[in-house]
């Protein structure tokens, strides 16, 4: 890696670290120039402010979440189902490995006048998934578990479905209402997205796994701060 891309690495984890100890707003990038002994050419050799910087992180992340969904969308013994469920699992903002960044991207990409920070991270996503996506429906109709006569466009319609989803589930979450009514509408989302997946894909009903009740009760717990998980109820 050459010395500049090792820098630039190095102003990203220091970035990242600071808003998740200080949130966004209380960071400064004199903060981050003085965590790093680093002067303001040197900061701005690679980042034009603190808002591409953050966009930085959101397209690391991105990559580093299709890193293990990559090998198993690759992996001649896994089934078209296993890997439409991983790759699912991680092309959300809601990876459940990664508290501090959802934490954080409810506090800046999903409050009001966020949309284009919004829209960055969606483009950061959507064409490493889309190639999977096509990889992954190819096979399931070869294995017989998905039928559709339109695998190219039927790949960017889930992503974009669950891209529509995300912003549902991040409002949600950032709202004031009841715990228990906020935990049972993102369930209620998810498995709303879940079954319209396996209708657009004609997949066997419950083939879909998107996830685990008690994990989302855990990150809502978590972001929101509380001791005690709540209570809930799906909606209908």
């Amino acid at each position: 890696m050459k010395k500049g891309d090792v820098r630039k690495q190095q102003i990203l984890e220091t970035a990242e670290r600071l808003f998740y100890q200080n949130g966004y707003e209380n960071t400064s990038v004199q903060m981050i120039l003085d965590e790093m002994n680093l002067s303001k050419g040197g900061f701005y050799h690679h980042f034009e402010s603190k808002l591409s910087l953050l966009e930085a992180i959101c397209v690391r992340k991105a990559e580093e979440s299709y890193e293990n969904v990559e090998q198993v969308v690759y992996d001649m013994d896994a089934n078209a189902l296993t890997k439409l469920n991983a790759l699912l699992g991680r092309s959300g903002l809601f990876d459940q490995d990664s508290m501090d960044f959802i934490a954080l991207m409810l506090q800046v990409a999903y409050r009001e006048g966020s949309i284009l920070l919004r829209e960055r991270m969606k483009q950061a996503s959507m064409a490493r998934a889309l190639t999977y996506m096509h990889v992954i429906i190819s096979q399931g109709i070869r294995e017989k578990v998905f039928y559709t006569p339109h695998r190219e466009e039927i790949g960017k319609m889930l992503l974009m479905l669950g891209h529509n989803l995300t912003d549902e589930i991040a409002s949600a979450i950032a709202s004031d209402g009841p715990a228990h009514s906020i935990i049972g509408k993102v369930v209620s989302l998810l498995e709303t997205y879940r079954h319209s997946i396996e209708l657009i894909l004609n997949a066997p009903y419950g083939s879909i796994v998107l996830y685990d009740v008690y994990k989302i009760v855990d990150m809502y717990c978590k972001i929101k701060g509380l001791i005690t998980p709540p209570e809930f109820i799906v909606e209908d």
